[in-house]
């Protein structure tokens, strides 16, 4: 996106298609003046009052030719959506009507607004902050209902606040310690530094704190990846219809059928979990298995947790071996689980330890709900915030704030062992990272990237 513009733009805000009504958003400091040579209002009210519906036409002004009857509600500055005056205008539905108006507005004085500037606007116009930015974009994206809660939980503006509180204490003893260090003639207090010390690791604390929902936001928001591992034919791409209900990947007889990641989408209790089926783990026949292992191991090392899946009535074999290897010390939660549960077992108890299966039989539809109580434990366990505590942030934000983290970390963690000139330099480096996480020191290119990612006409 290039620099915003300063006139009046003209979207649409709806999906296209043919729908019973289509909304077109109109923003910016000649909404009234254009809307006044296009609207005739049908009644005796006078236009534009603020925050008010009228009925009436849009014409075109040199024929006088009505181009649709619809509705249009005012907002005024400041207190609209984007902080400039704005206006709604509901058409019809139909393409042709909807098109037919909006290229009036743009003939008359509008231009067309570029993905997401109705709400670059609102943030350059202090409506909201790059934290309720971000949540108002993961609520358009949400494809659960959980999704969309976190969104939602995000717009009431307490992430905001939490980070401006964190960002304004440390620019206060930022403050205190370049005045010591600038102005000693000035007789200015000297800075306690055991003081200052108690100080920065209860701001760290609380700001770990915030990174960790942060992290648990991005779990929730994207979906928790579960990637399914196994040799091939152990059974992975039948465990994943079983989970789904339907069938989504190919199963047959030949092993090394699935060549590359399947992604679906489940609710596991209240959490949208993405089930990744993979290729079977061995030694590749050709270079298509080949790449299709490459994926594989990629998928297990982005993934929230493994589900390794075993051939019950068969004994274990090498690959087997080497996909319990892989478990074992992927760091991440495991559980396994045993196939083919309604044919006579094979494998010993003794070659699982410490990673106890499963018994399923996705033949047979046998096993589900203990598999599903087992990743509801599993997520239980892992250390995820509720949602009223999650945090969501963009790839930008969250390189910020691994960025401040680790600048205050430097900070506490020097004390009294390095120069207060270069204790200034971390606190500054801090105060700035945090400023790129709600938007006070944001620069443009930056906000590019984040409002690139919107539609048309939000």
């Amino acid at each position: 996106m290039s620099k915003p513009k300063i006139g009046t733009i003209a979207a649409v805000s709806t999906p296209a298609g043919r729908s019973a009504i289509s909304l077109i958003r109109i923003s910016g400091p000649d909404t009234f003046k254009i809307l006044k040579k296009l609207f005739i209002t049908g009644g005796k009210k006078a236009f534009p009052l603020p925050y008010s519906v009228y009925f009436g036409s849009v014409i075109e002004p040199e024929t006088g030719l009505v181009a649709d009857k619809c509705l249009v509600t005012t907002f005024t500055a400041p207190r609209s959506y984007t902080g400039e005056d704005l206006a709604e205008v509901s058409t019809h539905g139909n393409p042709l009507v909807v098109s037919r108006v909006l290229q009036l507005l743009l003939k008359h004085g509008a231009v067309a607004a570029e993905a997401g500037e109705f709400t670059r606007r609102a943030f350059l116009n202090g409506k909201m902050d790059l934290l309720e930015v971000e949540a108002v974009s993961q609520l358009l994206s949400a494809n659960t209902s959980s999704q969309a809660r976190l969104a939602l939980n995000q717009l009431d503006g307490l992430p905001s606040q939490f980070v401006a509180k964190i960002r304004g204490q440390i620019l206060h003893h930022l403050v205190q310690l370049e005045a010591s260090l600038n102005f000693p003639e000035d007789a200015i207090e000297a800075i306690d530094e055991h003081l200052l010390a108690r100080e920065l690791k209860k701001i760290l604390a609380e700001l770990e704190i915030f990174a960790r929902n942060a992290r648990s936001g991005a779990l929730v928001a994207d979906g928790l990846k579960i990637a399914l591992l196994g040799r091939p034919n152990s059974g992975k791409s039948s465990l994943m219809n079983y989970m789904l209900g339907r069938d989504r990947a190919i199963v047959t007889e030949i092993a090394g059928t699935t060549r590359d990641t399947l992604e679906e989408t489940l609710m596991v209790g209240e959490y949208p979990v993405r089930i990744i089926d993979t290729a079977g783990m061995r030694k590749p026949g050709d270079r298509i298995e080949a790449i299709g292992i490459e994926r594989t191991t990629k998928a297990a090392d982005e993934a929230f947790a493994l589900i390794g899946v075993f051939d019950g009535s068969q004994p274990l074999t090498a690959e087997d071996r080497l996909v319990l290897e892989r478990l074992r010390q992927s760091g991440k939660p495991v559980i396994t689980v045993l196939n083919k549960s309604d044919m006579p077992r094979q494998v010993s108890p003794e070659d699982f330890a410490e990673l106890p299966p499963l018994s399923v039989s996705a033949l047979k539809g046998q096993g589900l709900l203990a598999l599903q109580t087992s990743i509801s434990k599993l997520i239980a366990e892992s250390g995820l915030s509720g949602y009223e505590e999650m945090i969501l942030l963009g790839a930008q934000q969250s390189v910020a704030l691994d960025k401040a983290l680790a600048a205050l970390e430097r900070a506490a963690r020097g004390i009294g062992n390095i120069y207060q000139d270069m204790l200034a330099i971390d606190l500054e480096e801090a105060v700035r990272e945090l400023g790129r996480v709600n938007g006070e020191t944001v620069d443009v290119n930056t906000l590019d990237l984040i409002f690139e990612r919107f539609c048309i006409g939000k």
